[in-house]
């Protein structure tokens, strides 16, 4: 029972260190973004603002990949056999959500 809550708690781990800063980002987008800025009078001078932060959530998220990538070699090294198998798991979850995505 030990093992199943060690696993459970490494998945959580690693998600919520992708969730919280996407989250952040899109708390910066939904608070601090404002289509209308630029407009002038009955004008709609809309920007691509959305667009930069669709780049720095994929910038997060296409670190997160590398350092899982990265710790998933290196838990093989260790012998880590469980461990190595969850973040395989995270990792190929996390690909396929962004094959389906695009």
């Amino acid at each position: 029972m030990n093992a199943k809550k060690t696993l459970t708690r490494q998945i959580i781990e690693r998600m919520a260190l992708l969730v919280i800063p996407l989250f952040g980002v899109y708390l910066l987008m939904k608070f601090t973004y404002n289509p209308h800025a630029h407009c002038v009078g009955n004008e709609h001078r809309h920007t691509m603002g959305p667009v930069g932060y669709i780049i720095l959530g994929a910038a997060i998220i296409i670190i997160w990949v590398l350092a899982i990538i990265f710790e998933q070699i290196w838990r093989y090294f260790k012998k880590d056999r469980k461990v190595s198998f969850v973040i395989l798991f995270l990792l190929l979850l996390v690909i396929i959500s962004m094959i389906c995505f695009i």
